[in-house]
């Protein structure tokens, strides 16, 4: 599918002179769940928000201290599943939380029937009030909207809410009252089969996984994704795809914008437009120029030592990046009490358009394949019931 990708090289790397990274937060079990940490996003201020994956959380973190305080149960009454990425809504300071109920499914199978259960009326995309704990549904299955497993958020300036679809392989959109659609279908997003790559050589599930992350630019130009559906394992299956944003809102045709990289679960842009890329695989992050010409590796677990474990969601807080570690594959595997389950912070890092290597742009010789078969996917048109309208 991808020809002509240059391979990051992390023996010729160097770290920018006075570099650092170190935990700033760990959580702890609940009895046997472990507290391992997932989405990150900012107070607004000087503060962070993490999402516990397994015990379904939210807490505020101090990275200045380490002071943890519990802010929420999502989305409470009793549901489990997995709490995944979140996001600050920049018009009110309210967090948005998604949400995978738990089921029996399985959720790499081909046909991925988890995305035509029924009975599942809880998997969506949650607001949680930080101030009060408060927990209201925005977009759920309840409501009408065929969301399968929403992953990560990206919230623009006028609360526009944009959400990645790991089984669906799909971005969604919905304006702040939750009325929205599938913004962006385009095949670089889609899952491809993962026998014999990542899953099989880690001992997890084999299947089908497509778009994990989301980050807006911070001009309003672009929306960035990274998917874990290329070919390959620890130098493939991670892409980053760039998305032009149409003057009226809609999506323009996607370009990879940098590919030879480890599984995807954390993005980030910076002020300076700064593409950042958690490789899950590698437990490495990457930084990219706004040009995609600049490549800087900037934290990694086996070349520095870096306390990284599955380098998972990101946020640039401060001039510094913060990333929590997920453990991803210890879990798949049974060894949870291995997980460092820690938010790490990342400094004095440089940039990739000072300090980085020239990386030809990837060519894209031959155009991906259709990746999902019809009985994969919610009869179209996907739209809110609750308004039926397009963002």
């Amino acid at each position: 599918m991808l020809v002509g990708v240059l391979v990051p090289d992390k023996s010729s790397a160097q770290g920018v002179p006075g570099r650092t990274a170190r935990t700033v937060a760990t959580f702890d079990f609940a009895g046997d769940v472990p507290g391992v940490p997932e989405g990150i996003t900012t107070d607004g201020r000087a503060g962070l928000y993490v999402s516990l994956f397994l015990l379904d959380q939210i807490w505020h973190v101090n990275p200045a201290t380490g002071e943890k305080k519990k802010i929420a149960d999502v989305p409470g009454g009793g549901l489990k599943g997995d709490l995944i990425g979140i996001e600050r809504d920049p018009t009110d300071g309210t967090i948005l939380a998604a949400f995978k109920k738990a089921t029996k499914v399985e959720l790499f199978a081909a046909d991925h029937p988890d995305c035509r259960d029924a009975t599942d009326t809880a998997t969506g995309v949650y607001r949680v009030n930080p101030q009060t704990g408060a927990v209201s549904p925005f977009v759920t299955r309840g409501m009408g909207i065929p969301l399968c497993f929403p992953d990560d958020i990206a919230v623009d300036r006028t609360g526009n809410v944009y959400v990645s679809d790991l089984a669906l392989g799909v971005i969604w959109k919905f304006d702040r009252a939750g009325h929205g659609a599938v913004w962006s279908d385009d095949p670089l997003l889609g899952w491809t089969e993962q026998s014999g790559t990542w899953n099989a050589r880690n001992g997890t599930p084999v299947g089908y996984i497509g778009v994990n992350t989301v980050a807006l630019s911070p001009d309003g130009r672009y929306l960035y994704a990274g998917t874990d559906g290329g070919p390959g394992g620890p130098t493939g299956s991670g892409l980053l795809v760039r998305i032009p944003i149409q003057a009226d809102g809609s999506a323009g045709k996607a370009d990879l914008f940098a590919a030879g990289l480890g599984a995807n679960d954390g993005l980030e842009v910076g002020p300076d437009g700064t593409i950042y890329f958690g490789d899950t695989y590698n437990s490495d992050v990457w930084a990219f120029s706004p040009d995609g010409t600049r490549r800087l590796l900037v934290a990694s677990r086996d070349h520095w030592g870096d306390p990284l474990d599955n380098a998972t969601s990101l946020v640039f807080l401060n001039g510094c990046l913060y990333e929590t570690q997920l453990g991803f594959f210890k879990l798949q595997q049974g060894k949870a009490k291995e997980t460092l389950r820690n938010v790490v912070e990342i400094c004095k890092f440089g940039s990739p358009a000072a300090n980085g290597t020239y990386t030809p742009r990837p060519v894209l010789e031959v155009s991906p394949p259709t990746p999902r078969p019809p009985s994969a996917r919610p009869t179209y048109p996907l739209f809110s019931t609750s308004g039926h309208a397009k963002p």
